[in-house]
């Protein structure tokens, strides 16, 4: 028997009822809602690991908590949060530089995560496109801060392909942060379109 809290109201079933996570995620999750919590037995699934456990079987005693949320507070909540992010994230990069001028290997796995957060930011903008019905000609205030980040983040490919490391250093510690207002500003506004959209 397989117990499951959904948004605090209890279902239980057989293991052999559904074949995957994903069938019996799809038949019980909240229509207009978005996931924002998933624990399974006791141990909290980050939700951008959702695809990751779709094919997932049960075994039988399993316990799922999943909690669902209105769309846009939770979205405005998740900008208020990478604001947040973005602070962390920009205080930490003159030490990683430095890490990458001396050449370390554990700075070069860090450059992947670099580059696993920046694609990330990058989910997040097309999202947010789409849950504000804008596009990206409706940030024109944002274009010289585009071809910023562009430039930037081609310049640092460069620098990844040369071995580099000393000019990649100097673009993460003076030109990223920079590069990264573009991100910034373009999510202020969509979180100010998000806010008259909810009132």
């Amino acid at each position: 028997m397989i117990v499951a809290l959904v948004n605090g109201e209890e279902i239980k079933f057989e293991d052999t009822k559904y074949k995957t996570f994903k069938a019996f995620y799809d038949e019980n999750k909240l229509d207009g809602k978005v996931l924002s919590k998933l624990v399974i037995n006791e141990n909290e699934v980050p939700v951008s690991k959702l695809d990751d456990i779709f094919t997932a079987t049960f075994e039988g005693g399993e316990h799922i908590e999943m909690t669902f949320e209105e769309l846009i507070p939770f979205t405005l909540n998740l900008l208020s949060n990478l604001m947040e992010y973005f602070e962390k994230f920009e205080n930490a990069l003159p030490a990683f530089a430095r890490n990458i001028n001396s050449g370390s290997t554990e700075s070069i796995d860090g450059l992947k995560n670099l580059q696993e957060g920046l694609k990330a930011l990058e989910v997040m903008k097309t999202n947010l496109f789409a849950l504000t019905g804008t596009s990206e000609e409706d940030y024109t205030e944002c274009t010289t801060e585009k071809n910023k980040l562009q430039e930037t983040l081609g310049n640092m490919n460069q620098s990844i392909f040369n071995k580099d490391w000393k000019e990649l250093s100097q673009l993460i510690e003076y030109e990223l942060p920079e590069a990264l207002n573009y991100y910034k500003n373009l999510f202020r506004k969509s979180a100010e379109i998000l806010k008259q959209k909810k009132s």
